[in-house]
């Protein structure tokens, strides 16, 4: 039972629930294992879950010197990022061949995505971030409507010991155009009795990679606060802000095909989006008894988006006939209990057995103002939703061997006519002679409409109340393979979904159109990873995704020309692969990492005939490269002077991530890192 609970309970003081139970007279950890959170709301090493999971800790994060979390999650297999453009731009997560709002994204348990799965990676930064843990697979038992094909949570820093406080600040440019481009950040934590900070702030300022209204700034606050009253009890409260702007002068197709150079209708000069979200959240853990854990999550979250089109006919002609402002302001209120109970012991046969239930509210508040072919127009959407949940999970281990996960979700929505039933079970099987863990998961999950699926009261996409959640049901079977000591992992995964009730769009006339469930997806696929440390200073990565299948099975008698039957589905690769080598000796530390992704069916709008068109955008290989140079540690106040310096697409490759919008071509920061 010792070291069962030793393994269980180390999950890192970065997990809020996980701290309690260790300062409540847990033993210390004795085996010092992978630990994964995310995969079953319980510290449990990974090779015990029997999903797909990948953990960045913090320093692979700053190794890579990653600013934005998407620029971390492109390394992991089955994952795919398109980004329309340069810092900014829209920027889109696919796990698995399953669209981008498909992904629940997490902070420390708080669902961050908008209503109906939506969630932009554009301004999400790495600030305080301790570890990101990314899950593969159906998650909608644990986490509700939107955990479709994976989760990604980020947990957050617990500050320790006496005060620390370091300031990093970079410098630098686009080749395309000589832009600057600059990053400052500072981060204080520390810890004083039963009081624990961490606190970040970064300011982003990136004058663009094209030489018009191409200008990118963000101010960053990701916060927590931790209080310890008794050993058996702790609340964390967590608080991000996110202030950004981004300058974009494309009207339909992409800057490429945009620029009257191309025939296009003209660049914008002062189209632009501002953002200001805002993520309040307080978690209450309390331990009665060492085997008995009560968590406790209240969360409030925010997002204002402005969107800003001023007319500007002489400049382009897309403004001649159209111009709009938009506001979109969208709250959720969620509220999150559950208790873990652990009986037996993982060295003949131990039980951990979780009852939770979760209430959500989401409100939006919508306007638009413009004009349309000389005609002036006003909208308003008022709409909210509610939803209740009860789940449950059974934790099963049987001689330090055989693991079975089991669980299910029962959630009453109002927008579905129903409760929706969504189970997942997994197994692992860990053949100790051989370091060998054969595993295999599946289940089913949800995903809600969108505001606008289900209440726009335009006629040109008319909201239908009585749709139903899209669906997945998903399996994967893999093997992991430990050699050298555990200092090299091997992994490979098999996997299907097979997406039902899609919500797709149907034209009811010329001009009016509204939303049903009947497309069909199925994806399969092949994922292959290996990590390995040998030693020497040097550590290693490479992931490998394969789709055999990506297709539209049924697009509902629609045949439409980017969601059609027999057809792949759009920015999805066949082929992606990454690596990510980092060596360390003395005070120099160098990080070397690439990207390819293969080629992917696309879509490309003009402004002319044949106004849209599908077409096939070519495959791509990035290099990046990041140094640091320890100039001087530990003399007086100071910690470190380090010096960094980073290099993206150092080989000045031309590739569009989205087609017909430039992506950044060779560009490079340095700077200077304080600890004190």
């Amino acid at each position: 039972m010792r070291k069962w609970l030793g393994i269980v309970l180390m999950a890192a003081a970065s997990w809020p629930g996980a701290v309690a139970a260790q300062e409540a007279g847990a033993p210390e950890a004795v085996v010092m294992e992978e630990v994964v959170v995310t995969a079953t709301r319980t510290p449990t090493p990974t090779e015990e879950t029997g999903v797909s999971t990948t953990v960045f800790t913090r320093k692979e994060i700053e190794e890579k010197q990653a600013t934005l979390v998407e620029e971390v999650l492109r390394s992991a297999p089955g994952v795919t990022v398109s980004q329309t453009g340069g810092r900014g731009g829209e920027t889109s997560l696919f796990v698995r061949g399953g669209n981008s709002n498909n992904t629940q994204v997490l902070l420390n348990g708080i669902k961050l995505n908008d209503a109906g799965g939506a969630f932009d990676f554009s301004t999400l930064t790495v600030d305080n971030v301790n570890r990101i843990e990314l899950i593969r697979g159906p998650m909608s038992s644990l986490y509700g409507a939107d955990a479709m094909t994976g989760v990604v949570n980020l947990i957050t820093n617990k500050g320790a010991g006496p005060p620390s406080l370091s300031l990093t600040s970079y410098l630098g440019a686009h080749s395309e155009n000589g832009n600057l481009q600059s990053e400052q950040r500072a981060s204080l934590t520390g810890a004083y009795q039963k009081f624990a900070y961490s606190i970040a702030f970064s300011r982003v300022d990136d004058q663009g990679l094209l030489n018009l209204n191409n200008r990118f700034y963000s101010n960053v606050l990701n916060a927590r606060l931790d209080w310890d009253p008794k050993e058996n009890l702790s609340f964390t409260f967590i608080n991000m802000l996110i202030d950004s702007r981004a300058g974009f002068p494309t009207v339909n197709g992409g800057d490429r095909l945009d620029a009257k150079s191309a025939g296009g209708p003209g660049l914008d000069p002062d189209r632009n989006t501002t953002k200001t979200d805002l993520v309040l959240g307080l978690i209450g853990n309390y331990w009665p008894w060492k085997w008995w854990e009560n968590e406790l999550t209240i969360a409030y979250t925010r997002w204002d988006r402005h969107f800003n089109n001023p007319p500007n006919p002489a400049q382009t002609l897309f403004d001649q006939f159209f111009w709009e402002f938009t506001r979109d302001l969208e709250q959720h209120y969620n509220l999150d209990y559950h208790s873990n109970f652990r009986f037996g012991d993982k060295d003949g046969v131990g039980s951990i057995t979780t009852f939770g239930v979760a209430a959500r509210t989401e409100q939006l508040k919508s306007r638009a103002a413009g004009a349309l072919f000389g005609s002036d127009f006003q909208s308003f959407l008022k709409a909210s939703r509610h939803s209740t949940a009860f789940y449950s999970q059974e934790q099963l281990a049987f001689w330090d061997r055989f693991f079975l996960t089991g669980g299910f979700r029962l959630e009453d929505n109002s927008v579905f006519s129903g409760a929706e039933f969504t189970p997942r079970a997994s197994a692992a099987f860990k053949v100790k002679e051989t370091d060998t863990v054969l595993r295999a998961a599946g289940g089913r999950s949800i995903k809600e409409p969108t505001f606008i699926q289900t209440s726009s009261q335009d006629p040109s996409f008319l909201g239908n109340p009585n749709l139903k959640p899209e669906k997945n049901t998903s399996w994967e079977v893999g093997a992991d393979q430990y050699l050298w000591k555990q200092k090299v992992k091997l992994g490979m995964t098999y996997f299907e979904n097979h997406f039902t009730d899609f919500i797709t769009f149907v034209q009811t006339s010329p001009f009016t159109g509204t939303f049903e469930n009947i497309g069909a997806v199925r994806t399969t696929g092949l994922e292959l990873g290996l990590k390995a440390s040998p030693g020497w200073g040097l550590s290693l990565a490479t992931a490998y995704t394969h789709l055999f299948q990506f297709t539209v099975l049924d697009d509902g008698g629609q045949g439409g020309l980017f969601f059609k039957t027999g057809k792949h589905v759009l920015r999805r690769p066949r082929n992606t692969f990454s690596f990510d080598a980092q060596y360390t000796r003395g005070r120099l530390g160098l990080h070397v990492s690439g990207l390819y992704t293969g080629r992917r069916d696309d879509s490309r709008f003009t402004f002319g005939p044949p106004y849209a068109a599908r077409v096939v955008n070519g495959g791509f290989f990035v290099l990046n490269l990041a140094a640091t140079y320890d100039v001087m540690q530990n003399w007086g106040y100071l910690k470190k002077v380090q010096l960094v310096a980073r290099a993206n697409n150092i080989l000045d490759r031309f590739y569009e991530e989205v087609y017909g919008y430039s992506s950044p071509r060779f560009n490079a920061m340095a700077g200077v890192r304080v600890v004190y």
